[in-house]
């Protein structure tokens, strides 16, 4: 499972103006939505601000957030990624602004492929020169491409 597969050209939005961690995950929820990945758009931004709550900060540091849930409102496995201009607060362990954000959303019936995409995702953003590839990205193809040749350097 290539996890550069679940991205789709217009899942991803680059160097948007973002006031806080709600305004991210909508963005990041409509884009989803809009790709058909969640069919739920509402109950998804439930799931995932309760999973937030409840469950600590998706902050990773080093400015990377990886919010998710495994919900009913997803149709298919996807992700969507947000690049910001200027970082917010996530809550992260580190103090660091959030600027880079993947929503991770996968059906509730395929809990093994949910671990897999965040343990994979979590693997790949440890290399720092790829995170500074994909805040540099120009295009949304290019932001995907690096994901894809950064996978195929790490996975074979």
């Amino acid at each position: 499972m290539r996890v550069s597969k679940l991205f789709k050209r217009d899942s991803v939005l680059l160097h948007a103006n973002v006031n806080d961690l709600n305004d991210a995950l909508e963005i990041l929820v409509e884009l989803q939505e809009n790709g058909g990945v969640i069919t739920n758009g509402t109950a998804y931004y439930k799931a995932v601000c309760e999973r937030e709550r409840l469950g600590g900060t998706t902050a990773i540091g080093d400015g990377l957030a990886l919010p998710h849930a495994c919900n009913a409102g997803v149709a298919a496995p996807g992700i969507a990624a947000l690049g910001l201009k200027q970082g917010i607060d996530w809550g992260a362990a580190d103090g660091k602004p959030v600027d880079l954000i993947f929503l991770v959303a996968v059906p509730p019936d395929q809990q093994s492929l949910y671990l897999q995409v965040l343990a994979r995702i979590v693997n790949l953003l440890s290399d720092p020169a790829l995170v500074k590839g994909l805040r540099g990205a120009a295009t949304n193809a290019g932001f995907i491409d690096l994901i894809g040749r950064a996978e195929a350097a790490h996975f074979g």
